[in-house]
Order: structure tokens, then C-alpha cells, then sequence
């Protein structure tokens, strides 16, 4: 009996994990959001670093086309923590760019 409630315990703890790793859930999307205007600045300061997507090792997110391409991929990366891979970003850089795939990806 003793090891039943050591059990239920350890089970309990186990289940409990944390769900957002993004934290992007109280920054609102601007379905205006665009390439140009902000998406841009935020792959060239955190995506464009050596051994990155430096145009070399992959393909340069500095470009709006290749950027479009890839966007399933970067939101995957994004919102999973992957990228970037040198350093975090905000969340509001990371709401940015989610909301910008979501909302097409536009480059007005």
C-alpha cells in the first residue's frame, strides 16, 4: 500500500510538463506584417551569422524568395526552439515570424 501512494506520486509529477515554448500567446498578430518591413531585420540580425544561413552552409534567409520557400520549415523551427541556432529569439521576434508565415508571408 505504502508503494501504491510512492507511485501515484511519481506518476503524478511525471505527467505535469509545460506546454508553450514559444510564449507567444499574449502578443497580438498584425496580419500586415511583411518581409520587408520587419521579418527581414530579424533573420539578418539572429539567422545570417556564420555556419548559419549564411548563404554557405544554408541558404541565405536574407533573401525573400528562399525566406518564403522555407517558411513551413521556419515556423516548425521557431516555434520547436530550434532556431535560431546560435542564440534565442524574443518573443515578440518570434510572434513576429509566425505571424508572418500565418498570415502568407507577404513581402509588401
Amino acid at each position: 500500500m505504502k508503494y501504491s501512494y510512492l507511485i501515484l506520486l511519481v506518476l503524478f509529477f511525471c505527467s505535469c510538463k509545460k506546454t508553450n515554448p514559444t510564449q507567444t500567446d499574449n502578443i497580438p498578430c498584425d496580419p500586415a506584417i511583411s518581409y520587408s518591413g520587419k521579418v527581414k531585420a530579424v533573420f539578418v540580425t539572429n539567422c545570417t551569422a556564420s555556419g548559419c544561413h549564411d548563404g554557405v552552409n544554408y541558404p541565405s534567409l536574407a533573401d525573400y524568395i528562399t525566406a518564403k520557400d522555407a517558411s513551413q520549415q521556419i515556423r516548425t523551427a521557431v516555434f520547436n526552439g530550434v532556431m535560431p541556432k546560435y542564440g534565442t529569439l524574443s518573443a515578440a521576434d518570434k510572434a513576429a515570424l509566425i505571424c508572418w508565415i500565418d498570415s502568407g508571408s507577404k513581402n509588401n
